[in-house]
């Protein structure tokens, strides 16, 4: 493996574990933020999606003519209005070359001989492709698993969706990643494609990426929950970046964007992010888990002993060499073991003094998390179950209230096993030490919290005569 090579893994796995922790931290965020003035266009922004390709090495630049004249450094991303932007065939030459370029607008378009964008919106005649019930807002479950884009995705959520087609006048091999569903509308729509890569005419080796959708709000801020266009980002993100990747022209409507660092609506107090709104639904756990799952899964397949072993010093003879090796493995085994047992010790439980917010820069130019450091994202999920739970932010009111043992407790689960969850859940959220659970673990406590919320919500968890209300 070369040194470039290594660089870009570690520069991509930085960012994969950066974006993920934005992303489960994003809710609790927003949560404590209902009393702040927040820019409503917020949801349709792209600093997420800008954070994901700079933390994978790329950065912002401003100048279209450095860009085009280096294309196997740079990367384009053009979204929404693309009429008078850039020529669709300075944009094929630049990829043919080895630039990486996505397009993305749900509005007409004739991109030359890459495609044909088609402007909507898409509707879904049946009820099961409806997402939440909207018409024009369609589940996507016709995708290419075996695709790159597609990998760790279930199905996408389209908002106001146009659709691709083919060139009039070229023909054109499309490796298609997802489709519309076959019952929409109008009646062109049906089965066609909403995200596709096109191979380029270019036999080189070095030819670069181009990939087309014809919905932009994929990659907006307030849709990376819906659905699994988190991971789609992150696919998407890889797939732009990889290689020796490192300047970035991000043009949206028209308008190249500086970096996300540089956002008016990223100060230095996070709890500004503007919350949700109220008719959209929260976000799902599984998606956290399979974004979770996904970053666990590359990091496995890097192969990081295999590469140690193929670096071997010449002046170590190679079973000296395997055994340093392995006995640097056995006693990382033996830490981590002794770390763990010093952490299932007993739990005092005073009141959870307030956490002091970080920036946003911060939360990205800090020092790397470990991967299987799933403790802080389970301990921030219980915290928010015991705010809708109680209706109450102090933990002391938290285990006053939901602690089956407590004298004072007004609030019970129904059944002992949700007694029993019940406890585990509020022990993470008063914990005020750092816990330390691995990938297994977070699973199971995120599927538990999901249970508990279900049935809060149904009237079926606790029963008392002094039920917690919300304030």
């Amino acid at each position: 493996m070369s040194c470039a090579q290594a660089s870009g893994r570690a520069r991509w796995r930085s960012g994969m574990i950066a974006v993920l922790t934005w992303l489960l931290l994003l809710p609790v965020c927003s949560a404590q933020s209902a009393d702040v003035t927040a820019d409503a266009d917020w949801h349709f922004r792209y600093e997420l999606f800008q954070m994901l390709l700079e933390q994978s090495g790329v950065r912002p630049v401003s100048s279209v003519r450095d860009v085009l004249n280096d294309p196997a450094r740079s990367v384009i991303v053009l979204l929404g209005r693309l009429d008078g932007v850039l020529p669709p065939r300075s944009i094929e030459s630049f990829c043919d070359q080895g630039g990486a370029a996505i397009l993305a607008t749900d509005q007409t378009y004739s991109a030359g001989r890459i495609c044909e964008f088609r402007n909507g919106p898409a509707e879904a005649l049946q009820t099961a492709d409806r997402y939440q019930n909207y018409t024009d807002c369609i589940r996507i479950t016709d995708i290419d698993g075996d695709h790159p884009l597609m990998r760790g995705v279930s199905s996408l959520v389209v908002n106001r969706a146009g659709w691709l087609s083919k060139p009039r006048w070229f023909l054109r091999d499309w490796k298609v990643a997802a489709r519309l569903p076959r019952q929409s509308r109008p009646p062109g729509a049906a089965g066609q494609p909403v995200l596709a890569s096109l191979p380029l005419d270019s036999d080189r080796e070095s030819a670069g990426r181009l990939l087309v959708a014809s919905d932009p709000s994929l990659l907006t801020n307030g849709m990376l929950w819906h659905g699994d266009n988190a991971i789609l980002a992150i696919n998407a993100g890889r797939l732009l970046a990889e290689g020796d990747r490192d300047q970035m022209l991000f043009i949206v409507d028209g308008s190249i964007l500086g970096s996300y660092r540089n956002s008016p609506l990223l100060n230095s107090d996070p709890s500004s992010m503007p919350p949700l709104p109220e008719d959209l639904p929260e976000p799902e756990t599984q998606t956290m888990l399979r974004a979770a799952n996904l970053f666990i899964r590359n990091a496995e397949e890097s192969n990081l002993l295999n590469e140690a072993i193929a670096n071997q010093p010449r002046h170590i003879s190679e079973p000296s060499y395997r055994r340093a090796l392995l006995f640097t493995v056995l006693i990382l085994a033996l830490l981590i073991v002794i770390w763990k047992l010093a952490a299932t010790g007993p739990t005092p439980h005073p009141a959870m003094p307030v956490r002091e917010m970080k920036s946003a820069l911060a939360l990205t130019s800090g020092q790397q998390i470990r991967a299987t450091e799933f403790g802080l994202a389970a301990s921030m999920l219980a915290r928010e179950l015991c705010r809708e739970l109680t209706g109450l932010p102090d933990p002391a009111e938290w285990q006053r209230l939901l602690s089956g043992n407590a004298a004072s407790g007004t609030a019970v689960a129904l059944k002992k096993s949700h007694q029993n969850q019940l406890a585990t859940v509020l022990n993470l959220a008063v914990n005020t030490r750092t816990v330390h659970i691995s990938r297994r673990r977070f699973e199971t406590i995120g599927r538990t919290i999901q249970q508990l919320r279900q049935l809060h919500r149904e009237g079926r968890l606790l029963a008392s005569s002094e039920r917690p209300t919300q304030p």
